[in-house]
């Protein structure tokens, strides 16, 4: 495209052409500095350490939208800035309707209960989840069904999230991240009744020289992660396993993805989640390094990096893209969501309010004319009506 577009400059009367340059660069200079608006830093004191964070809302949202909350932890030496810049997670934003808060770690660490000299020793734990009642505070995201995320060490106290409070949080995901010796035997036995789980997303490479597929240093192994979370949410022991195309033969690795499926539900009755069937989903980059697989960023990680996927992209699908973004308890899949949906959709045809209305994942306001169909179509939508917000998804 763009090398069409110089062809056609350099044939346009140079007055012309330079208008439209100016005009490129003021366009990408209000959607950056739109971006920028949208990523607030909230700093407040914890155990006695000033703690920061940056935190991305999507354009649009509402406290009554009432948006998942994303924890994207970074890995050791880094900082939260480091993954708002390498991941493109806020790209991921608008479409999957979710808040992201990058927090900082103490000594650009986690801690991630690895004894190592001069780690974080900080209540990191109580700090995230602090984090998280802030932002619910300010922007009504929601209370429960947290999800966590991360790189290294970030992956680490994702684990440590999982297994302390199983109650808040619905999912985590860990990028060449497992978790210690002393964290897993804790994990063994959590405070929390054993009755609540979470969904869980491993992406490990077996040639990772720094944290090791095949564990040490007083780390378990990645394989043993996964089954611990296996064992803990009580999934099939035989994993479907599918092997991913290989879209770049010369970065090399490529990569093979275990489900773990149906487990037991993520809550006890009467619980947030406890019509939701848990889950555990191993991604082996075989040949893959210290990396976050898909990512562009320079001098992030070490080794092979994976490039037929995308990390990132995984993540959220996971988290938010099964159907987990709808606020009714009972929509967690497509069953029972469209007598609803078209009760609702009835009320907004009666409605005089201009406030009530559709919207799509991209916070664009949809004629309600689009859904005149027979079954709804698949995809997120957002209605509005008295004063009410829900989210629907509805899979192909």
């Amino acid at each position: 495209m763009f090398k069409n577009l110089f062809c056609w400059l350099s044939k346009t009367p140079i007055s012309i052409a330079l208008a439209i340059i100016l005009f490129c660069n003021a366009f990408y200079l209000i959607l950056t500095r739109e971006l920028l608006a949208q990523t607030t830093t909230l700093a407040f004191n914890h155990g006695g350490l000033n703690r920061t964070a940056q935190v991305f809302v999507p354009p649009g949202a509402l406290p009554s939208d009432s948006l998942p909350l994303v924890l994207i932890l970074h890995g050791f030496t880094q900082n939260g800035q480091t993954m708002l810049n390498s991941t493109g997670f806020n790209a991921l934003a608008q479409q999957y309707r979710a808040v992201l808060a990058y927090p900082d770690g103490v000594n650009a660490g986690w801690n991630t209960q690895s004894g190592i000299p001069g780690a974080s020793t900080a209540d990191d734990v109580g700090y995230l989840l602090a984090l998280a009642d802030s932002i619910h505070a300010r922007w009504g995201t929601r209370y429960q069904r947290l999800f966590s995320c991360g790189f290294s060490a970030g992956g680490f106290m994702s684990y440590r999230l999982a297994c302390e409070r199983p109650d808040r949080f619905e999912a985590v995901a860990s990028v060449a991240g497992t978790m210690s010796n002393t964290a897993f035997a804790a994990c063994l036995g959590p405070p929390l009744p054993p009755t609540f789980h979470v969904r869980v997303l491993h992406i490990h490479g077996t040639a990772d020289g720094v944290v090791s597929y095949a564990g040490g240093n007083g780390n378990i192994s990645a394989e043993q992660t996964v089954q611990s979370w296996v064992n803990r949410s009580q999934c099939p022991n035989q994993a479907s396993l599918v092997a991913l195309p290989n879209l770049n033969t010369v970065d090399g690795s490529n990569a093979e993805e275990y489900t773990y499926a149906p487990c037991a539900p993520l809550a006890p009755t009467g619980h947030p989640g406890s019509n939701r069937a848990g889950k555990v989903v191993f991604i082996k980059i075989i040949g893959g390094g210290h990396t976050w697989p898909g990512n562009t960023a320079p001098f992030f990680g070490l080794g092979n990096l994976n490039r037929d996927f995308q990390a990132s992209v995984r993540m959220m699908e996971f988290f938010l893209g099964g159907g987990t973004t709808s606020v009714s308890d009972d929509a967690d899949q497509n069953q029972g969501l469209a007598g609803h949906w078209k009760d609702i959709l009835t009320k907004l045809e009666h409605s005089t309010s201009p406030d009530d209305g559709v919207w799509d994942a991209l916070g664009r306001r949809v004629s309600l004319s689009t859904f005149h169909l027979p079954t709804p179509m698949k995809g997120l939508w957002i209605t509005r009506h008295g004063g009410e917000t829900r989210q629907w998804m509805f899979l192909p």
